[in-house]
């Protein structure tokens, strides 16, 4: 029997309500390299009223902008809502009615490309204050009247990691410049990311190999650490 258990390493949050049959000999670690800090309820809920007063095409890319919004609604908004998945598109159809009308995508590019193809002429987005560039460049640059609103603010909080993890996740580009401004990978360690941009930030701190999700989904990125998990096992 080995004398300890393959690790997983995850740099954010995972949806375990959604996550089942962990394998035993799978240690789940889970250390936050971020925090997602709201806006003021002040500053925000005025703001938020005025959008859901009238018929409006709203964005989001983002679960915590999601679950902030409807924290603050007072009333039914008559939205069209346009978001990525799966994590986002989840958070939406928890928190929304299910008669709102919902577009989705399954990255920020592609939903912004959606967005053109239904004729939208304005749209307000719901973002955090690290935001990608892609959705709001493209649809300016198509003539789309975009509103953004800040509704959190995302804040680095370092880590030095004492152990060798064998598989290390990673979620945002926040995380990763939160993780390299106190760690290096270690050769040994299996890098997975979520998403081509997730990946990017990290080829710009390591040359380390990086295996890439297809899907913008927490739960997608664990099951592949668990079938990379079993198909290198501790002897």
């Amino acid at each position: 029997m080995p004398d300890r258990r393959f690790t997983i390493l995850s740099t954010a949050s995972l949806p375990f309500e959604r996550i089942t049959n962990i394998p035993v000999s799978v240690d789940v670690q889970v250390i936050p390299f971020i925090e997602i800090m709201p806006r003021p309820v002040d500053e925000l809920k005025p703001r938020i009223a005025e959008f859901a007063s009238a018929k409006q095409n709203v964005v989001f890319t983002s679960a915590h902008a999601v679950h902030i919004v409807t924290g603050m609604l007072k009333q039914k908004p008559d939205w069209t809502i346009y978001c990525i998945r799966n994590e986002t598109r989840i958070a939406v159809v928890n928190r929304f009615d299910s008669d709102l009308t919902t577009r989705f995508a399954s990255n920020a590019l592609f939903l912004s490309k959606l967005m053109i193809t239904d004729g939208v002429k304005e749209a307000v987005f719901f973002c955090g204050d690290q935001r990608l560039n892609v959705l709001p460049e493209n649809l300016v640059n198509h003539g789309i009247d975009l509103t953004e609103l800040i509704v959190y603010d995302t804040l680095l909080k370092p880590v030095k990691l004492n152990d060798v993890p064998d598989v290390l996740l990673f979620f945002s580009p926040s995380a990763v410049k939160s993780f390299f401004s106190a760690n290096e990978i270690s050769p040994a360690t299996t890098v997975l990311a979520m998403g081509t941009t997730t990946a990017a930030t990290l080829r710009e701190y390591s040359s380390h190999p990086i295996i890439i999700s297809t899907e913008a989904d927490k739960a997608f990125v664990f099951k592949m650490a668990l079938d990379h998990a079993a198909s290198h096992p501790i002897t």
